[in-house]
């Protein structure tokens, strides 16, 4: 089965595309650096605009970003309600707990730091038919971020 409740077919290829992103996709980098990511790793990640997604066996999610279709970067493994453990990207920063939920066609990331000197954030993805919107939220949702891909 492919799908998330709703008959939404989440499997596919997805593209970031320019002309699609809202005015807040300018906090995007904001978001990334208030969680302690550096300017190049920032910048590696705005640069994965290819993404390929896996409904696969057991409720596993699987996200493929890239440069291109051929090229894998970044694998993120998403399991809804399973809780893990990720380290910061804060020089010297703790550990997340995260855990994903599945709510219809949305997939909603929290994640809790350990050590306070670290932001708690929240990752949602929703697809529709024609494209993922993937919404980041910090600081109580006073900031939020938001990135379109447009299904291929």
């Amino acid at each position: 089965m492919s799908s998330i409740n709703n008959n939404i077919e989440i499997s596919g290829k997805y593209k970031f595309l320019w002309h699609s992103q809202s005015d807040s996709y300018t906090n995007y980098k904001v978001f990334m650096a208030k969680l302690g990511m550096g300017d190049d790793l920032a910048y590696l990640n705005q640069c994965l605009t290819h993404l390929q997604v896996e409904y696969a066996m057991q409720d596993t999610i699987v996200l493929k970003f890239g440069k291109d279709w051929d090229t894998v970067q970044c694998t993120e493994v998403v399991k809804p309600g399973q809780m893990v453990e990720e380290v910061s990207f804060r020089s010297g920063g703790g550990i997340y707990s995260c855990v994903w939920y599945r709510c219809g066609n949305m997939l909603v990331k929290q994640a809790r730091p350990s050590d306070k000197r670290d932001t708690a954030y929240t990752i949602t993805r929703e697809f529709t038919e024609r494209k993922m919107v993937t919404c980041f939220s910090t600081d109580k949702n006073t900031l939020k971020a938001e990135v379109v891909h447009t299904r291929m």
